[in-house]
């Protein structure tokens, strides 16, 4: 799939969820108007059989109250003995419970010219004045001047939102698995095509290792097989060299891959013996130089870890030195200066392979242990190598109860510390 292709479809993909979320959003927006639209209609009708009552209370007790409909001529009746506060507050929590309203509430009876308030649930009314009222007119019961009951509800958002957490929950469940389902296909479609780059890259590589040799292997049967009475006994032997070492050098990189591939699916076995670090470091060093770096490095020890000795697979180890020597050859500039150090850490032992090489960048670091991952130096052939290296180095080292840190500057250099225990389990 081409890298365009994989844009579009992310695009595509990203609209289209954007879309559904924005949707989404706007219903339960929506779906929240509704539901407060609902709890303002019932709040009406509570407050007209508020009124109602009122109305009906002060018909049919005569005693209580004058009849605002037939006022008496020798006794004018006040405010407060139409509209008794007392009576209206209770009606107002009989009502609000009956329609299953929010028991937080404020009222005010409120004159409508002056907007002041006569009477209030509350000392501290003109604070939720400030909210939105629920208005009905008290002119049925007192005409003598305008005046409106108005009550008050500070948590009506809060309380409608309750009532629907469970639908609201339920889409924002809904929308956090379609964002992380969605985060997860397009990081698996990078992903994937990572993976296929580094496999192409991979074949690529394996493919030019494997030429080289078995190229150089058949010039030099070639002139073997030639029935060539002229050919000495001296060229002879050279190029049967020339067969042996690059057969060597293919079966090499074929144990390479079968090793990296053992240890993926868990059948690496360790061969533990007990041996002096410091011995192995110049015997596999010097076995290094004899056939690959005579006039490529220089090498300088510092092996001065006062306790050398681990038990560890030796075979391994050694391996894990040569990787990283190789790395330090291959990514140097001219002739490889290298610097081997060891040292004491509590119950281990820690050796240090540093070179005054090209060096990586900070981002490069991230991934020189992950499997085929070769640094990018512009030519893909140019540093041999499949990309296995640093990944077996990092899976030994772990397998032995160990650590692997690297630092590194471009332009002047990587170092990589190894860290062994003396014993483990």
């Amino acid at each position: 799939m081409h890298k365009s292709t994989i844009k579009i479809i992310i695009i595509l993909s990203a609209i289209s969820f954007l879309g559904l979320v924005v949707t989404q959003t706007f219903w339960v927006m929506k779906a929240v108007n509704i539901a407060e639209k609902q709890s303002d209609h019932r709040v009406n009708i509570a407050l007209n059989e508020v009124i109602n009552e009122m109305i009906t209370h002060h018909d049919t007790n005569m005693g209580f109250s004058v009849n605002p409909a037939n006022p008496s001529a020798n006794h004018k009746a006040t405010f407060f003995e139409v509209i008794d506060t007392v009576l209206l507050d209770k009606l107002i929590k009989k009502y609000i419970d009956y329609h299953r309203l929010n028991e937080n509430y404020y009222y005010a009876i409120v004159q409508t010219r002056k907007d002041s308030v006569i009477f209030a649930s509350t000392p501290e009314i003109e604070k939720y004045r400030k909210g939105k009222p629920h208005k009905v007119c008290l002119s049925c019961l007192w005409k003598e001047e305008n005046s409106h009951l108005e009550v008050y509800f500070p948590s009506q958002r809060h309380q409608t939102i309750l009532e629907m957490s469970m639908w609201l929950g339920a889409s924002g469940l809904f929308i956090l698995i379609v964002i992380l389902s969605f985060a997860f296909v397009i990081t698996t479609i990078i992903r994937q095509k990572k993976l296929s780059e580094i496999k192409n890259d991979f074949i690529n590589n394996m493919t030019h290792e494997f030429k080289t040799p078995i190229s150089t292997i058949s010039l030099a049967a070639e002139v073997l097989t030639k029935n060539d009475a002229s050919v000495s006994s001296e060229r002879i032997r050279k190029y049967s060299r020339i067969i042996f070492d690059e057969n060597q050098r293919m079966r090499s990189q074929v144990e390479r891959v079968l090793q990296v591939a053992q240890l993926d699916r868990g059948e690496f076995m360790l061969n533990k013996t007990e041996f002096d670090l410091h011995q192995l470091i110049r015997e596999t060093i010097h076995n290094l130089c004899i056939e690959k770096c005579e006039e490529q490095a220089t090498f300088n020890f510092s092996l001065n870890a006062p306790r050398s000795n681990i038990s560890a697979d030796r075979m391994h180890v050694s391996n894990v030195i040569v990787n990283l020597v190789e790395n330090a050859i291959k990514y140097s500039n001219g002739n490889a200066m290298i610097l081997i150090e060891t040292r004491s850490i509590d119950s281990g032992i820690s050796f240090s392979i540093s070179d005054e090489g090209v060096g990586m960048a900070h981002k490069t670091l991230r991934h020189i242990f992950n499997k085929f991952y070769r640094v990018p130096t512009g030519n893909i052939h140019n540093v041999k190598g499949f990309g296995l290296g640093l990944y077996y180095v990092r899976n030994i080292v772990e397998l032995h109860k160990g650590h692997i840190h690297v630092t590194s500057e471009l332009n002047k250099g990587s170092r990589f510390e190894v860290f062994l225990p003396f014993l483990q389990d």
